[in-house]
């Protein structure tokens, strides 16, 4: 497995320029929330040649992916396959009780879009969309089980759909007479209520809104947020890339409203135009730091 089929790290220098602060101080261990292809852990392992990782994903496939890729660095990486709204028990069990450095890019891996079930639009697979395929709740659980009403809030809140009451309508009146098991009877569906040049733009949001749901990602961000502040050290940072609106907005208010933190970035840093040439997903990515006082 490739590097290629992972999530290229954006904002990857910015990130950790914040993490070192403006000092450049050392970092002694650094926590990688979205592990996914190691591309944030190697840049940090490379430059840091004293720092430890701790990199954390709840898909078993980035942990094996990196315990290859990144095995001449084993000596100073822990690999930890769990959610990171655990962080502090991670933490605790890989024998530190602070960190210097917490980082999470928030980006959907590549890897899971052209190979897991459920993830895009684009291929006809089965509705999973699990980032840990040991929980319980599916996509075809939402999709064929969710009251009506409980569609149109998730589609409203999480996918921001205009239409969204009208689609969680046309999905109970759909699934009476048959249920939906793969991704194609989802976009079947769409392509009668939605006007073509529309239809990926809201295939997008209603794939967005049914695997945050899954994967309860806004839920799972809140707790990691609000723990952050408790494990870092005095004077660590904490660096968070978001893709979307909704995830921008918890970090910023977790960061304003923390008691424990000093916002760093009073605007959130973007890809330059070079990067975002190189790599198109930099386009939306949105990066905030804050500091432990």
């Amino acid at each position: 497995m490739n590097d290629e089929f992972y999530h290229e790290p954006v904002l990857v220098n910015e990130t950790i320029d914040f993490l070192l602060g403006k000092s450049g101080a050392d970092l002694n261990v650094v926590v990688d929330c979205t592990l996914g292809g190691g591309g944030y852990t190697k840049k940090i392992l490379e430059d840091s040649p004293g720092c430890k990782v701790i990199g954390i994903d709840r898909d078993v496939y980035a942990i094996s992916h990196c315990r290859s890729s990144l095995a001449k660095y084993s000596d100073r990486l822990m690999l930890v396959q769990d959610n990171f709204r655990n962080i502090k028990e991670v933490i605790r069990n890989s024998g530190f009780e602070h960190v210097s450095g917490i980082m999470m890019d928030l980006g959907l891996s590549t890897y899971q879009l052209i190979s897991e079930d459920g993830f895009s639009y684009q291929r006809d697979t089965s509705l999973d969309m699990r980032a840990d395929k040991d929980q319980r709740l599916t996509a075809n659980d939402v999709v064929n089980k969710y009251s009506e009403k409980e569609l149109a809030k998730i589609f409203y809140e999480y996918g921001e759909l205009k239409y969204g009451r009208q689609i969680a309508k046309n999905i109970v009146l759909s699934r009476k007479n048959r249920e939906f098991s793969t991704t194609f009877d989802i976009v079947d569906m769409m392509r009668e209520l939605v006007p073509p040049r529309y239809l990926n733009s809201d295939l997008s949001k209603l794939f967005q809104a049914i695997r945050i749901e899954v994967n309860a990602e806004l839920v799972n961000l809140a707790e990691v947020l609000e723990d952050s502040s408790d494990v870092l050290e005095t004077g660590a940072r904490v660096a968070v890339v978001s893709y979307h609106s909704l995830e921008d907005r918890i970090v910023k208010n977790a960061f304003r409203s923390s008691d424990k933190l000093k916002v760093i970035t009073k605007k959130p840093v973007e890809a330059a135009e070079e990067e975002i040439t190189a790599n198109t997903k930099a386009r939306s990515a949105k990066l905030r730091a804050a500091e432990k006082i």
